[in-house]
């Protein structure tokens, strides 16, 4: 133990604070309590601190600004945020760029961070921190350590050297560790230090990489097809796809070969082909398990199924369609094993956020969530349940499908065999006592006329439509039959979407745009500017410079002055220019708000926002 370490505590936690003291100082370690950002930033220009633990989303500081602040005093100091999975969108991205070297999600154990702490705040003579998105990992080094003593360990075996094995580690002063790694492979272990985050992002890409699902399914295109079943071929793709993270598989018959191609955040990627003899016994059994008509071709059909993948459940929708060289299909991908995530999570910008989550607070109305096809609408409609989800509330569901299951919430999955729709289901769900709605989609007349008497009768009725924009809801609803003075009375508010990939931020740099880009982000935000984020491409983005996606929303809210419109037949131009008068952030200024905080690209907001 070095009793000359400094530890620096930047949070208004009283009871945390003053635990984590206690014991720290137990330890022979110097503690330091800083309960505001500018406190925290002198403190680091006094004094230098090995380890500096800081609360992100302390109120009344910009958790960020502290952060830079104290690398700027104390370059050498070892800078940790914490935060909650509720943060606010950009935040830990935002930290990310200001060179933080890793995050601490809430809740957590005081003696897990004693035992980080411990590990961090010893002498910093062992090995150099490493950029590990440069190295190249070797196939074989991988083979050596099984992916979960990988992620028990937080280590990544990068080559052979020999009769040693270089690895990196997060904590490569951990002897434990090294013991257990030697004796797993029976190779002196040689570490390099590198971030926590930066090992687990590398675990995540190349043991998905290394997986024998994958190696199976690179080995199909070589492979004597004419002896691989098809039940199996169709399983290494699905499986495949989970790993891959990808929303939707796409069986495609070329001149000369069987296309199979993955949509991953929104984009679609060749994954392999296989030989044209594969493709009629192949959507055979794809159609036995959907339960379609395996004799017919020609007409477009539809259906779903469940299978379980590496212990995962996984629910596929099925669609195909005749072309002239044969019978395309489509697999909707939705695993089970995902969580819903937190609305503030979506991507919401923070005012936004705010009006959102009073709206949902309201005991009834409607709310409709808007946007194109593979939106985000579905995401959202479950984040807000997840919310409204309290003992106190009776939450009733009609999906198609129900893409997942909540507790303590009745869902209802349509079927229209028994002749069970979404409105017909909601004159079940009347006498079931709800408090809030969810119909999965306004798709006819009729369900557009129910869910506006239910939102009438005194429930929270939250549903999606598929619109370009907010005001397109409305005008939506009259299409289908709704009388204007019923909307104006039922509606209160709508949510139109977006989703944009994110900048990979393990890769990302200011550089020049082209001048087009540039000028719709100076129409649109009113400032010039030359320089933007974007990722270089690395070993964790696949070389795209993009990891994940994000939100872009407006929200329309419904006020009295709308609603007159709406009765007196004002166009959707002129109810929109009254929603940006009375404060809507618009789909294209929020899109570039991101562009703005490095979350997304203008490639990106010109391509998905802008109409």
């Amino acid at each position: 133990m070095n009793e000359k370490a400094n530890i620096l505590i930047v949070d208004d936690d009283a009871s945390m604070c003053e635990t984590l003291s206690d014991i720290l100082e137990d330890k022979g370690y110097g503690v330091v309590i800083a309960r505001d950002g500018a406190k925290a930033v002198a403190e680091a220009g006094r004094r230098h601190f090995t380890l500096a633990l800081i609360d992100i989303m302390m109120p009344g500081m910009n958790g960020v600004e502290t952060l830079r602040g104290i690398k700027k005093a104390d370059p050498g100091t070892t800078t940790m945020i914490m935060t909650g999975h509720s943060a606010l969108e950009g935040m830990v991205s935002d930290a990310l760029k200001a060179g933080v070297d890793g995050v601490l999600y809430k809740p957590f154990e005081i003696a897990a961070i004693v035992e980080m702490i411990e590990s961090k705040a010893e002498t910093r003579a062992g090995p150099p921190l490493i950029d590990l998105k440069k190295y190249r990992v070797q196939p074989e080094a991988l083979r050596l350590i099984p992916e979960e003593t990988a992620r028990k360990y937080d280590v990544i075996p990068l080559r052979i050297e020999g009769d040693s094995l270089v690895v990196a580690m997060s904590q490569p002063e951990n002897l434990y560790t090294i013991d257990e790694i030697q004796a797993r492979t029976r190779m002196q272990v040689r570490p390099l230090r590198a971030a926590l985050m930066d090992v687990r992002g590398a675990i995540n890409l190349h043991y998905r990489a290394l997986d024998e699902v994958e190696s199976e399914i690179e080995q199909l295109a070589s492979a004597d097809l004419a002896r691989v079943p098809a039940a199996r071929i169709l399983d290494l793709l699905i499986t495949g796809a989970v790993k891959d993270g990808a929303s939707d598989i796409h069986i495609e018959p070329q001149q000369d070969r069987l296309r199979i191609r993955y949509r991953i955040d929104g984009h679609l990627h060749d994954r392999l082909s296989l030989p044209l003899n594969v493709h009629v016994p192949l959507l055979s059994r794809l159609k036995v398990l959907a339960k379609m008509d395996i004799t017919e071709r020609r007409r477009p059909q539809d259906g779903q199924f469940t299978i379980s993948t590496k212990g995962r459940k996984v629910d596929l929708r099925v669609a195909t369609a005749n072309t002239p060289r044969g019978e395309v299909a489509v697999l909707r991908v939705l695993d089970k094993s995902i969580s819903v995530i937190e609305l503030p999570e979506l991507g919401f910008l923070p005012d936004s956020l705010k009006t959102y989550q009073k709206l949902l607070q309201s005991p009834s109305g409607m709310i409709l969530v808007s946007g194109p096809t593979g939106s985000g609408k579905t995401t959202t409609l479950y984040a807000s349940i997840k919310q409204l989800n309290t003992e106190e509330r009776n939450v009733v569901t009609i999906e198609d499908p129900i893409e997942y299951q909540f507790d303590d919430v009745k869902q209802i999955q349509v079927n229209p065999q028994i002749d069970l729709t979404f409105a017909s289901g909601l004159r079940v769900i009347y006498r079931l006592d709800p408090d809030v709605i969810l119909v999965g989609e306004v798709r006819d007349a009729e369900t557009a006329r129910a869910v506006t008497q239910a939102a009438l009768a005194g429930s929270l009725v939250l549903s999606s439509v598929h619109t370009k924009d907010a005001t397109g809801a409305l005008f939506r609803l009259i299409d289908l039959g709704v009388e204007p003075f019923l909307i104006s009375s039922a509606v209160s508010a709508v949510i139109n979407q977006r989703l944009v990939r994110r900048v990979c931020p393990h890769c990302c740099s200011l550089r020049e745009v082209p001048e087009e880009e540039r000028l719709a982000y100076e129409e649109e935000m009113g400032k010039a500017r030359t320089q933007f984020y974007y990722g270089a491409g690395c070993n964790f983005c696949a070389n795209t410079g993009y990891l994940g996606r994000t939100g872009v929303f407006e929200i329309l809210v419904v006020s009295g002055e709308i609603k007159r419109m709406l009765v007196k037949g004002a166009s959707a131009a002129e109810i929109r220019d009254q929603a940006v008068k009375e404060g809507m952030a618009t789909l294209q200024h929020a899109g570039m708000q991101k562009v703005k905080e490095g979350l997304t690209t203008l490639h990106e907001v010109l391509r998905n926002v802008f109409y």
